[in-house]
């Protein structure tokens, strides 16, 4: 049962555009899912679900994340000592926390990140295998009790 305070977002053609069209162009959750007017959990929520978003979910970084190496570069090059990086859409960065994030993409791309191994679905065979074989072990595990009593 789902709790009552859990809201429910109808993902539409225009709202999925919005989100990865901002996660493009900030590499920030949040706030694309505040452009897209849908909250955090709901993004998380479709990208368990589906597939296809994980893609696009993925291709948006991608291109976030050369645009921040673009900017970065472009500060650095400029000359400008500041530890703020003006961005193209007017929005500013702090550098240390923009090489942090780079950091921690170059990782991700790695298979490096904190998260561990990105989530797999068991299908019904492989679950109901795996119960197979802990029953089996559990009925081992008795008939050895059995021999010894």
């Amino acid at each position: 049962m789902e709790q009552a305070d859990r809201s429910w977002t109808r993902w539409t053609k225009k709202k999925r555009a919005a989100f990865l069209d901002e996660l493009a162009g900030t590499c920030n959750v949040r706030q694309a899912a505040a452009a897209a007017r849908v909250t955090p959990q709901s993004v998380y929520r479709l990208r368990r679900k589906d597939p296809g978003f994980v893609e696009e979910w993925h291709e948006a970084l991608l291109a976030g994340y050369e645009m921040l190496e673009t900017e970065l570069l472009g500060h650095l090059l400029s000359g400008n000592p500041g530890k703020t990086i003006t961005r193209l859409d007017g929005g500013q960065i702090d550098m240390r926390m923009l090489i942090q994030l780079l950091e921690a993409h170059r990782r991700s791309l790695q298979g490096k990140w904190r998260g561990g191994p990105p989530l797999r679905r068991a299908d019904p065979e492989d679950t109901n295998k795996a119960i197979l074989k802990k029953l089996e072990a559990i009925d081992r595990a008795r008939a050895l009790e059995r021999d010894h009593d």
